[in-house]
């Protein structure tokens, strides 16, 4: 016979039901599971708190938190990240300030913002250039695999694990041309978005619709196979993953989001401006990009040695200040004249900082404008003619 359940139980599930109807299925999902494994503590540690109106901060609440604290990864015995934690507390916190408008409520503060765990600050992990050619080179050669060719796809246009595994079967589209685009859907972003493709990841699309026709095969609106299900999915790629990287002799552990992180990496390295990268990996704003691309140490060093070897105060001076009055004026000569005073006067002030910083600036704008308005009166007699 199912255990009847109490008053405390029934108005959290109540609020889970209400959030429903504004809330992805996936979120309600995770608003359940911590409403279970807040009743899971609460009938360990406090059986008698059956009611809204029981709950105190001290020692429930604070008893909560600690037991989030103390909770392990089923599979590798490590404790819960600094996210998993917050994402739990804040659901908590947010079905408790729903009941505060039910019939004997729970008093307020049980829950504070100053008991969201900060995240972590984690730097993103790229492989470095040998290891990334490595893969490859490992996952080119396997072009009978579906696993590998999802992991070459996943590399190649910096989606999401989860991401890949939703393709549709017909995500590769035309757009005029030679222009392919790849549709991305729907992902942690709660948006989708285009992809531009190569020939590359066309193959490697193509390889991949036809191996979804043998066993196992795919759903007819997935273009993975995915027999038993789509968390088993994620699973095998992961695996698959960790199996390749060691076969083409990376002993290090990586996981498929390295794989998004060094596809950002290396359009930064082309030359790819920020706000077309954000675009691509499905950002809603720049700072989400900046946090999630990091400079490489490898990069960090480069320019580091870069900047020693030739300072800017030790650049050559422009030709028109080093070079002899010329023979004839015209406005070009006099133009470039202005230009190297400005430029000189920036070089002084960069050797020679100190109390006249302030003035040395206000002279670099004068000249500025005086060469604006030299300028101008040039383009105006020109006009006139």
């Amino acid at each position: 016979m199912k255990k009847p359940t109490h008053a405390l139980q029934q108005a959290l599930q109540a609020r889970v039901t209400l959030l429903a109807t504004t809330l992805r299925p996936s979120s309600v999902l995770h608003y359940r599971y911590t409403v279970r494994l807040f009743l899971q503590y609460l009938s360990q540690s406090f059986p008698a708190v059956q009611r809204p109106r029981q709950l105190r901060r001290d020692p429930h609440l604070l008893g909560w938190l600690e037991f989030l604290w103390m909770r392990r990864v089923r599979h590798t015995g490590q404790p819960w990240c600094t996210a998993t934690r917050a994402e739990h507390v804040v659901r908590l916190r947010t079905l408790l300030e729903l009941l505060r408008d039910s019939p004997g409520p729970p008093p307020p503060g049980l829950l504070r913002r100053e008991d969201i765990p900060r995240r972590d600050d984690v730097l993103p992990r790229p492989l470095t250039t040998e290891q990334d050619a490595c893969l490859l080179a490992e996952l080119r050669r396997r072009t009978e695999e579906w696993l590998a060719n999802t992991l070459l796809l996943t590399r190649l246009t910096g989606m999401r694990i989860g991401e890949t595994a939703d393709l549709s079967a017909d995500c590769l589209r035309h757009l005029e041309g030679d222009h392919w685009a790849l549709h991305v859907p729907l992902g942690k972003m709660h948006n989708d978005r285009w992809v531009p493709v190569d020939d590359e990841i066309r193959t490697v699309i193509a390889r991949l619709q036809f191996l979804r026709t043998l066993p196992p095969a795919a759903p007819p609106e997935f273009l993975l196979p995915r027999p038993s299900g789509r968390n088993m999915l994620v699973v095998h790629i992961r695996e698959a993953l960790h199996r390749i990287a060691a076969e083409a002799g990376i002993t290090a552990h990586i996981v498929p989001h390295q794989l998004r992180h060094t596809y950002a990496t290396s359009l930064l390295r082309a030359g790819i401006s920020l706000p077309a990268l954000m675009k691509l990996l499905g950002h809603r704003n720049a700072n989400m990009t900046l946090r999630y691309v990091e400079i490489t140490q490898h990069d960090l060093q480069r320019e580091f040695y870069q900047a020693r070897l030739t300072p800017r105060h030790l650049a050559p001076l422009p030709s028109s200040a080093v070079s002899p009055d010329p023979d004839e004026v015209n406005a070009s000569a006099i133009r470039d004249r202005l230009c190297g005073a400005t430029r000189l006067m920036e070089l002084f002030r960069q050797q020679n900082p100190g109390a006249h910083d302030k003035d040395f600036r206000l002279l670099s704008r004068r000249l500025t404008r005086i060469r604006y308005r030299f300028e101008k009166i040039i383009n105006g007699s020109r006009g006139e003619k």
